[in-house]
């Protein structure tokens, strides 16, 4: 949690420091917009991308770092391009890296994150609109791409910027499951649980009774909580609400849905049958042990649960919807994808485009999913070899996909990263007792504040 208000603190503070420096007469190169560099039409299609060097930053680490730099050197011996992958941090670090170097020689022309993200590193100019890229006849997407993407051609992008609509470009989505332990379930004589009350049912019988095939030494858990805002939007979700009001443009983090969804999780905590996660990914750890029953977390960990599992109790487990109040399941998707630095490079920004095509296309996009555990963006996708065997290999892998149908993302507005920050404390503390209406009434507050004071003009 210090990593992540670091980096709030400096994200927040680089969008302080333009506000401040635009309200004065001194001007920077540092200042700028996509719309300063007066990019055409003729501008991109006369470009030249061959020769290029793009330099793309990103959140991945181990196998999924390899699979891109594998990915990158293919590209180039296709196009001539080449592809400079860096690790930068987490999600988070990547953003103030891209913010901090707008304007520079040193900024990305790539750069991995979400729509919330790229709304805020666009109100600085350090993203540009993809639109006149996307539109371009020679270096552009067809129809049929467009059509092939589906909703993954929206989904994501800010209302807050309107005929901008195309400042992310999705490679993957995933969504907020239960992970859980089939055969201690059926210890305890239990089906998987679609609704709330069921889950704190099974989360509490778990806690009483030990899983016969457990390993270690630590006590039997219902339910270990990553207190992540991406876990409190997926029980708000499945409790028939929202975090967001788009009409209004505002939080409602004190909503009746919210309100609901933390009465339910601070009862099983006041229960014994819950708890804060111990540590960064314990929920898998122990999940794996068979000492916890369930975890919550997102598809694109399944080979993580996987993993821990064989190496723990090394039995049957299962991947289900969040449990819900409503008459289908609501999941949290997530939709992660490639944002364009600012760089005024047109040969660049042609350059970036096409390595942006290319690893969402088909192929691409099947081999990333199978490989990652994201849902696959293309439509064309599902028939690739790959993807079918891997649906009929590892079925929790089929069901998650089948899941994504019923996806329903968190907001794309500028500052959600600070917002996000907030929404853990808050939900830490209703776990550890908590006034439940005065904590979200005070963290709506917070989160409408910086919201306006991020898309102050």
């Amino acid at each position: 949690m210090i990593i992540h208000e670091y980096t709030d603190i400096l994200i927040r503070g680089v969008i302080m420091i333009y506000k401040f420096l635009t309200k004065v007469v001194f001007v920077t190169t540092f200042l700028f917009s996509s719309q300063n560099f007066a990019v055409t039409a003729s501008d991109i299609e006369n470009a030249n991308p061959e020769g290029q060097t793009v330099e793309f930053w990103v959140q991945y680490s181990d196998e999924r770092l390899d699979f891109m730099k594998a990915r990158a050197e293919r590209f180039e011996a296709e196009t001539g391009i080449k592809v400079n992958i860096t690790y930068k941090g987490h999600y988070g670090k990547v953003q103030s890296a891209m913010m901090t170097s707008a304007g520079t020689p040193d900024q990305a022309d790539v750069a991995r994150g979400y729509g919330n993200a790229a709304a805020d590193m666009y109100q600085i100019g350090a993203a540009m609109d993809q639109s006149i890229l996307a539109n371009s006849k020679k270096w552009g997407v067809s129809q049929d791409d467009i059509d092939d993407w589906g909703a993954n051609w929206t989904v994501g992008f800010s209302g807050y910027f309107d005929g901008n609509p195309k400042l992310l470009h999705e490679v993957g989505k995933s969504i907020e499951v239960v992970y859980y332990n089939k055969d201690w379930l059926n210890e305890l004589g239990l089906s998987e649980p679609t609704t709330p009350d069921e889950f704190a049912e099974a989360a509490c019988a778990a806690t009483n009774n030990p899983f016969s095939g457990s390993v270690g030494d630590a006590a039997s858990l219902g339910y270990e909580i990553d207190t992540d805002a991406s876990n409190f939007a997926a029980w708000v979700f499945a409790h028939g609400g929202d975090v967001f009001d788009y009409d209004a443009g505002q939080y409602i983090l004190n909503g009746p849905a919210s309100v609901a969804a933390m009465e339910f999780i601070q009862g099983m905590a006041n229960k014994g049958c819950a708890q804060v996660t111990r540590d960064k990914y314990a929920d898998q750890q122990y999940l794996g042990l068979g000492t916890n029953l369930f975890a919550l977390g997102s598809t694109s960990g399944i080979t993580y649960f996987q993993n821990a599992i064989e190496d723990g109790y090394n039995g049957n487990w299962e991947i289900s919807a969040v449990p819900h109040t409503t008459s289908e399941p609501v999941m949290n998707l997530y939709g992660g994808g490639l944002i364009m630095g600012n760089t005024g490079n047109v040969d660049k920004m042609v350059a970036a485009y096409q390595w942006m095509k290319y690893i969402s296309n088909t192929e691409n996009s099947a081999v990333w999913s199978t490989e990652s555990g994201y849902g696959f963006v293309r439509a064309s996708s599902a028939d690739h070899p790959l993807i079918v065997a891997k649906r009929k290999d590892l079925p929790q892998y089929d069901r998650s996909l089948g899941l994504i149908q019923y996806g329903k993302g968190e907001p794309s507005v500028p500052a959600y990263y600070s917002v996000r920050g907030e929404i853990e404390k808050a939900y830490a503390a209703i776990i550890n007792g908590d006034d439940i209406m005065s904590t979200l009434n005070s963290l709506n507050d917070e989160a409408n504040a910086i919201l306006a004071d991020a898309i102050e003009e």
